[in-house]
């Protein structure tokens, strides 16, 4: 059974409180060549693909309720397996989600399954090694306590991160993305921090456009949009 079809009975079985069941159901309807760890990956995915994907800011992802369950689900079965790349997976997935613009337009009663989320993604990341999954783990983890309140700790956070991103080269857009996000909390909570934003964003911006981050350059846009 296809993916998107298995993800939208997931979605049936949740509403029908048939929980339990989930994981049994979906080993028994794979393709041959899909595992099961790869498959809870993509049905968390498409769940959100069918909840409407990213919103625009204000608006949330229409299943992330559901998404919350079936990753609480699909962790646990990840963990039974000694596969903790998955559950690092399912939970920065699971916060990315509850936070899909990250610090704007948050939905207060997603602060907590979100940072709860991101920390343990973080944990698990340390304990796998691998410092560029690690760091981004640890970036989402800034943005969280700043959205959950904890202002000083998120840029404590967040400068760590980039300090261990500059060491290795080619963490290079870990740093930026990280410099981003201070420049842009200073903004938001440190008046007077504005010209040293203002130059950290200017920066920002140069680095996006040499590392080709569209994606980047969008973010950077938006900043300016609305703090300049």
């Amino acid at each position: 059974m296809k993916i998107k079809e298995l993800a939208k009975i997931v979605l049936k079985m949740i509403h029908n409180n048939e929980k339990d069941n989930i994981i049994k159901f979906i080993s028994d309807n794979l393709e041959k060549d899909i595992q099961l760890p790869k498959a809870l990956i993509s049905i968390q995915i498409q769940l959100k693909e069918i909840g409407g994907g990213y919103p625009p800011v204000g608006k949330q992802i229409e299943t992330i309720d559901e998404i919350i369950e079936f990753t609480e689900i699909a962790v646990n079965r990840a963990l039974e397996m000694e596969n903790k790349l998955t559950a690092g997976i399912l939970y920065h997935n699971q916060a990315s989600f509850c936070f899909p613009n990250m610090d704007d337009g948050v939905d207060e009663r997603l602060i907590e399954p979100g940072y709860f989320a991101a920390v343990k993604d973080y944990e698990i990341r340390k304990k796998i090694g691998e410092k560029g999954p690690m760091l981004w783990a640890k970036w989402l983890v800034g943005i969280s306590e700043f959205i959950k309140g904890d202002v000083d700790k998120a840029l404590g956070t967040l400068e760590d991160t980039a300090k261990q991103a500059i060491e290795e080269p080619t963490e290079k857009d870990i740093d930026t993305w990280t410099r981003l996000m201070i420049a842009k909390f200073y903004f938001s909570s440190f008046p007077e921090k504005r010209d040293l934003a203002i130059e950290m964003i200017q920066e920002v911006q140069e680095e996006f456009n040499a590392l080709m981050d569209n994606y980047g350059l969008e973010t950077v846009g938006k900043i300016i949009q609305k703090y300049f």
